[in-house]
């Protein structure tokens, strides 16, 4: 088997991207039924139990320093036994997996006891994680442990369980495991930290996601934490009307286990940190290469605006930055003298990297593209786009927690594509993934079978061919080989690309290797017939052009009927336009606390230490020719 190349840089991501949510869906973890046993650890030294909380702290080479030592030390086979078990367990996360499995190929399973059986699940169920193979987690794991069964165990179980459940997409039923992994922890911090991410799965959950999923009556514990979520939610611009609702929630759960901190850190919020200008400037290049852009933007700005339900409406003055008769720093500081207290803007990045000559901005600022920094940005500088490079940094973050590690790509020649190619490789290598293969192809042909022969070393199996027939001099059979190192395929492209790729790597011979890409590939208009070809492709895409493809039920149905041209035929930019107008409010409270995410119509979204806006991507698949979300369960 391939040993996984980066484990240290894997052992300080995983925990991060287990926690990302690829889908909204979940239904109560199943287990068989659990068998009591005498699970009592045999004594090394006053160390031993103490040293089962290592793994579940990450304290991964000291667990292995410890076992090892230990291991010098056993004075009985028992002894033996349980050290070796948990050192295959610790050997999994360091780096040397190999050792793991040699230590448990020289392990008689037959002669093991009941509790060293679960030992044994244990040791493989981490080598398992380690390997991002969530299923084998789960069918490892599947039989619950015995209620006698030591708590450090106990808890280790459950948070095996949690991460495999969050690495396949199942936000709640992770959080469950959490729940139930806090019921054997009693260290502060791990508890502090297993709340936080208790929160963050759940907050990645829609408000109409956590109503529908929530199944137990109060004082359920999980059920608790989604009503809280649910409750933060609803009345995240609203302070004053949260605390009331927490009060509430208090006397519906009385003794819920969430650390008095978090709560408190609720109830502290003021409507202080509710912004809510009353004068915004829209800065956009209305004329000119990027007017089309600015004019999708600019209509769902304005929708968004006259969808509020409040009756206080904010006046919004929109300058043209495309006016060639004044500078940007000009026209931005018309806007500040104009009165402006909140700037959506710029769009164009030559713009922006003016905004970085400021040490503070004279008024909160949102700029609709990213840029580069190396350093933080200017105080009151935000950011927010729909970047490319992002939509592949999520592709190599999905597709290794999918459990893959030799991937190949093929992307357009031209500055777009080798943006988006750099981005996909650098986070896929910076995981600990390898690119064994890379192919570009010219956007502009319909026929792409010479690169796509190339990516998969067709032309090197004919090769073999050709010279295997000249050296026997007769006829042979032969079909053609495709290369057997690729786990995925990450493409770049757009439809119309995308629908002649798909199908010319199904013809040869690659039909089952997946294909991951970005939103890209889909024009967020329905057309079945057309998308067929590209059935069993994988992509990234925001909410507002999935609501017939998930739950999500945002302002479109509201809106559907007043959207603009420019919004019908650029709808990715229509809803980025709505969610600069709609994020304004919250901006300092996700600034505040980093676990906070506002629900878009873009994605979930979160502010980066760059205070740079970060969307969540919902993951579907095409299925007869229409984007399927994917379910895990």
């Amino acid at each position: 088997m391939t040993q996984i190349p980066g484990r240290n840089i894997f052992r300080n991501t995983l925990l991060l991207f287990a926690l990302i949510s690829l889908t909204a869906c979940g239904t109560a973890p199943e287990y068989s039924d659990s068998i009591a046993v005498d699970t009592t650890i045999p004594e090394i030294n006053a160390e031993s139990i103490q040293s089962n909380t290592l793994l579940i702290k990450q304290q991964y080479q000291t667990a292995v320093d410890f076992y090892q030592q230990a291991l010098a030390q056993s004075t009985s086979e028992e002894q033996t036994q349980y050290i070796q078990l948990r050192l295959a367990a610790s050997f999994a996360h360091i780096d040397q997996l190999h050792q793991s499995r040699q230590i448990l190929a020289a392990i008689d399973a037959a002669s093991l006891t009941a509790a060293q059986q679960q030992l044994l699940l244990l040791a493989k169920a981490n080598i398992a994680i380690a390997e991002r193979k969530a299923d084998e987690v789960l069918r490892i794991l599947h039989t619950k442990f015995a209620v006698n069964t030591d708590a450090s165990l106990l808890a280790e179980y459950h948070l095996l369980r949690a991460l495999a459940l969050s690495m396949l997409g199942n936000p709640l039923d992770s959080a469950q495991e959490r729940v139930y992994f806090e019921n054997y922890i009693q260290d502060a911090g791990l508890i502090h930290a297993n709340q936080k991410k208790i929160w963050e799965l759940l907050a990645n959950l829609s408000i109409r996601s956590l109503q529908q999923l929530m199944t137990a009556p109060a004082p359920d514990v999980l059920s608790g934490w989604m009503e809280l979520v649910k409750i933060a939610k609803a009345y995240q611009l609203n302070p004053v009307d949260l605390k009331i609702q927490i009060s509430k929630w208090q006397l519906n759960y009385p003794d819920h286990p969430i650390q008095q901190a978090m709560l408190e850190n609720l109830m502290l919020r003021k409507q202080e940190d509710v912004a809510v200008p009353d004068h915004i400037a829209l800065l956009l290049p209305l004329s000119g290469n990027f007017s089309k852009a600015s004019d999708a933007i600019r209509d769902g700005f304005i929708a968004a605006y006259y969808s509020q339900t409040t009756e206080r409406k904010q006046s919004i003055k929109v300058y043209d930055t495309a006016d060639t008769t004044k500078s940007f720093a000009d026209i931005y500081q018309q806007a500040v003298n104009d009165g402006a207290q909140f700037i959506i803007g710029p769009l164009r990045k030559q713009s922006i990297q003016q905004l970085l000559e400021y040490d503070i901005l004279p008024v909160p600022t949102m700029a609709l593209n990213y840029i580069g920094l190396d350093a933080p940005p200017p105080s009151n500088l935000y950011m927010f786009g729909l970047s490319p490079e992002e939509e592949a940094r999520q592709v190599a973050q999905r597709t290794w927690l999918d459990g893959y590690i030799h991937a190949a790509a093929i992307y357009p020649s031209g500055p777009w594509g080798e943006r988006v190619f750099n981005a996909f490789k650098t986070q896929w290598e910076a995981i600990g993934g390898l690119v064994v293969g890379q192919q570009t192809y010219n956007p502009t042909k319909r026929d792409f079978s010479r690169p796509i022969r190339n990516l998969l070393e067709i032309n090197a199996s004919q090769q073999r061919f050709r010279k295997l027939t000249t050296v026997l001099q007769r006829k042979i059979k032969f079909t053609a080989r495709r290369r057997q190192d690729v786990d995925f395929i990450f493409l770049a492209a757009y439809p119309r690309q995308a629908r002649q790729i798909r199908p010319q790597i199904k013809f040869y011979h690659a039909a089952d290797i997946p294909v991951y890409s970005t939103s890209h590939v889909f024009t967020g208009n329905l057309n079945q017939e057309r998308d067929r070809d590209m059935d069993g492709m994988i992509f990234g895409d925001m909410p507002w052009v999935l609501t017939e493809s998930t739950s999500h039920h945002g302002l479109r149905a509201d809106i559907e009927s007043l959207i603009s041209d420019a919004g019908n035929r650029l709808q990715r930019l229509y809803a980025l336009g709505i969610d600069a107008f709609n994020i304004i409010p919250a901006i300092h409270t996700l600034s505040h606390y980093s676990y906070e995410r506002f629900d878009g119509e873009t994605g979930s979204l979160s502010l980066d230490e760059y205070r740079r806006v970060k969307r969540q991507l919902t993951w579907v698949t095409f299925r007869s020719g229409r984007p399927s979300l994917i379910s895990n369960n």
